[in-house]
């Protein structure tokens, strides 16, 4: 998968995580979700459901059903770094209110910042352009978060902002 498609994936993946910060359920539409879930399984004979499973069994291989689960990136990580920040990761300014701070794999930096979200936008608003980046888009969200993405030469970094349990993080992904 080239750096493209993983920038595109995160980049997807980090928007749907944004949007559903956005919403809120109440607790009793998930009794009732619980409720019509339950209702269903009752319904269904064990025998249905052994009989799906054997369809499954036999149209997947097990290999991959094994490699599906290490295939997938640690998220979570990305939004709960550990460590201690550095000043710059390759030629981004970090906030100087960084708390903490991880480089995940060469693509892939995120830290936490004593800040708004609001403040981390407005300073890789400022900073990227001084640098010589070209703003692509700019998804300004609210208080839970934003994505801003630039472009200088053939390189493209995507910006994530969002509010973790109260804490801003800002994820950034490059692709070279």
């Amino acid at each position: 998968m080239s750096r493209l498609n993983k920038l595109i994936s995160i980049t997807i993946f980090v928007l749907f995580i944004l949007a559903c910060n956005f919403v809120t359920q109440p607790v009793r539409d998930v009794q009732n979700v619980a409720g019509t879930a339950q209702s269903i399984a009752s319904a269904l004979p064990v025998e249905t459901i052994q009989a799906l499973a054997s369809q499954v069994a036999s149209q997947v291989p097990v290999e991959t059903l094994q490699a599906l689960p290490s295939a997938l990136p640690e998220i979570g990580n990305f939004f709960n770094p550990q460590g201690t920040p550095v000043a710059e990761w390759n030629g981004i300014p970090i906030m100087s209110q960084a708390t903490a701070g991880q480089e995940h794999d060469p693509s892939n930096y995120s830290f936490k910042a004593t800040v708004t979200v609001q403040e981390a936008k407005d300073f890789y608003d400022a900073e990227m352009v001084k640098l010589g980046w070209s703003q692509m888009i700019s998804m300004p969200g609210d208080t839970e978060g934003a994505l801003l993405v630039f472009s200088k030469d053939s390189s493209v970094i995507t910006i994530t902002i969002t509010n973790v349990d109260g804490s801003t993080v800002v994820l950034l992904t490059l692709a070279a």
